[in-house]
């Protein structure tokens, strides 16, 4: 079994809460009036928004629209996943 560190821990609770905003998502295209639905698709929305802010805090923007322009650019300062960004 492979040990995360805690960067890659942090990066998969990134993607279960993108990958249940995008389920849940679909479920409310076809079922826009089931009010359990819409809360779950809530709570997820704060916990995705939660894990990102966390994530780019610890380890830099996920996406261009996380970068803090007060420092300049910063989305180019850390090397790219080809590079080695993403070990």
């Amino acid at each position: 079994m492979h040990n995360m560190n805690n960067k890659e821990k942090m990066m998969q609770r990134v993607r279960e809460a993108a990958f249940a905003m995008i389920d849940i998502g679909l479920y409310l295209d076809s079922h826009p009036d089931d009010e359990k639905a819409m809360d779950y698709y809530n709570r997820y929305q704060q916990i995705n928004r939660e894990v990102r802010r966390d994530y780019e805090q610890a380890y830099g923007p996920l996406t261009s629209t996380g970068v803090d322009t007060c420092d300049g650019w910063t989305w180019v300062r850390d090397p790219w996943p080809w590079e080695g960004g993403c070990r």
